[in-house]
This record gives C-alpha cells, structure tokens and sequence, in this order.
C-alpha cells in the first residue's frame, strides 16, 4: 500500500507538507501542491483513513463538470442536483474553462474532497479523466468507451437518420445541417448519417453544414450565413434547441417566415423548444442525468438501483408546411 512516506521520497517534499495536502488543512504553495498530487495520482494514493472506511469517510458531495452555461445545462443540473438530493447527497457545479482547471477538480477525488464527478463537458482526453477513476467513480453522457468511465450515451446515429427521412417523406430534399465541434462523438455519428442518407437520397442536397463548438450566438451567426446563400436550405437541423431558436429568432427579425420558409428542427425537447413551438426530438437527457446519478450512487454504496429507460422519439403535434424553395440571397 502507498503511504505518505512514499509520496514524500518520490516528490522531495517532508512528509508534513504531504500530510497538510492529504487533509487540506494548512497552507503548501501551489507548485508544491500539484507537485503532490501528481504523485499521489501517479502511485495510485488512497489516505489510509478513508481506506478504512470509505463509505463513513464519504463527502457525500459529486461534483458536476460543464464548460459553459446555456439552457440545456440548466435543465441538465436541475435533474441531476434533485435526484442526489433525493438520496442525501449535494452537487457542486464547476464551470472549467480549460485543461487545468478540469484537472483541478478531478484531483478532488485523490484527496477525497469530492466523492464522485458527472463531466458534462470536458476538456482533457478521456485517457486522462479515466486515469482518475480509480479515486472515485466518474460518469459522463458524452459517448465514450472507457473503462474507467460510464458512458450514458444516446447513438445519434440512427435518430439523425429517422429525423432526415421524415422531412424527406414530407417533401424536403434541400436539408442543411448545423452540427456541434468535429470532435464531438455525437457529430461524427451524425455526419455519419448524413453521408449514408446522401447515398441512398441523390436527389437530396444536404451540402449545407455549419458547425460550431460553443452554443451562445451559434444560431445567430447560423441564420447571417443561411441568409447569404444563394441556394438556402428549406429544412435546417440543429444539434441543439436553444441554438434552433437562436436561428429562428434571427430569421423572423429579417422577415423570413418560419416554418414556411425554412422549417427549423431542433434536438433536445427543452423547455425553449416548447415556449418557441420549435420540432424537435426527445433525446432523454432528464433518463441520462438520472441515470448517471443512479450509477454513481451504486458505485459509491454498493447498490443496484435499476436505471429508467426511454426510446429517443419525436415530438409530435407539428405540422409540416409545405415545402417550397427560398428566395436567394
């Protein structure tokens, strides 16, 4: 077992400044700090007392990672902050702008200052976040495959599909598509789909796509560059409600009609898809959120609580316009 003495002769710091970082009690500068949990992280450091008894010795706190906030996150934190606070435990919200500061927070878990981390968003590799598991278990709805992280994803791809052939089946063959950052698993799983309906669909033109790693101002620098096209889109999906509205909201300011000139779906059944009677589909990120928190309550006691399931679906009650080619720019 790796103790406090072995952190101190690999790091060349006395084993009371160890101790200080261990029980977060006193003051070690930073560098001295990191310097310590780098090493308690690379020799895979528990503190004997929580060791003992993990379950008396838990914070009964997880921490929630997102890089930014915009409505969905809102809704996302409000699922998950009322079903831990059904089961006595508390969630501290991270807003993380980079790399460091995620990492910041996962070194929590090596010292025992957090129980567990949801990543909403994230920033370092999965390689790196998953190295962390072994402190604390770690959940995220992005789609990943590690071993060390639960992944509770929904596949796109099959939903993106299901999405393009019901606009096509109404009549649409010019789609264009407003995706999130390349990187993103979702995206490719989309882009994906795209490719397969465009092979199967010649008659379609899906060339418009437009792609943006940040939500805020996405739909409104989406509708400037629809608005100069001279072959615009007379269908639009977006990877997001709050940016489809964005859109829609910047459309009707330049007196373009929605849906009669460009019907405008989104993909989150969020409360401002509701509020801007936008289509979209229910891709059951309230399930994802509780079921993320359910499989970090049965990690961390033991537990075999059963997850909720749903089918992905579209939200019917709209009507489709007929569609008709736009106006160039």
């Amino acid at each position: 077992m790796v103790t406090i003495y072995d952190i101190a002769k690999k790091t060349g710091i006395s084993k009371s400044t160890v101790s200080r970082v261990v029980s977060g009690n006193g003051y070690v500068s930073h560098e001295k700090r990191q310097t310590i949990l780098n090493m308690m992280h690379e020799l895979g450091y528990i503190p004997n007392q929580t060791a003992k008894n993990l379950r008396r010795q838990q914070t009964m706190t997880i921490g929630f990672l997102v890089g930014g906030y915009y409505p969905l996150v809102g809704e996302v934190i409000d699922v998950f902050i009322n079903t831990a606070a059904q089961y006595g435990y508390t969630v501290t919200v991270y807003f993380v702008n980079n790399a460091d500061e995620e990492l910041d927070v996962l070194n929590l878990l090596t010292t025992k200052g957090l129980d567990a981390v949801y990543i909403l968003t994230r920033m370092n590799s999965w390689n790196v976040i998953g190295s962390y598991a072994s402190f604390g278990p770690i959940a995220t709805w992005q789609r990943v495959e590690h071993q060390g992280i639960y992944s509770n994803y929904v596949d796109h791809y099959p939903i993106y599909l299901q999405i393009m052939k019901r606009l096509y089946d109404h009549g649409f063959r010019q789609i264009g598509h407003v995706l999130s950052n390349t990187r993103n698993a979702n995206t490719q799983a989309r882009e994906k789909a795209i490719t397969k309906f465009s092979h199967s669909h010649p008659d379609t033109d899906q060339s418009c796509r437009f792609f943006y790693s940040k939500q805020v101002n996405a739909g409104k620098d989406a509708a400037i560059r629809w608005l100069s096209l001279s072959n615009r889109p007379n269908a639009m999906i977006f990877f997001a409600d709050y940016v489809a509205a964005e859109f829609t909201a910047t459309l009707r300011h330049h007196s373009i009609q929605v849906p009669k000139d460009c019907f405008v779906v989104g993909t989150d059944n969020s409360q401002i898809s509701q509020l801007m009677n936008i289509p979209t589909v229910d891709l059951c990120f309230r399930i994802q959120a509780y079921n993320a928190f359910i499989y970090l309550y049965n990690k961390l006691n033991h537990k075999e609580l059963p997850f909720k399931h749903q089918i992905p679906r579209w939200i019917d009650g709209y009507s489709f316009p007929n569609p008709k080619k736009t106006i160039g720019g």
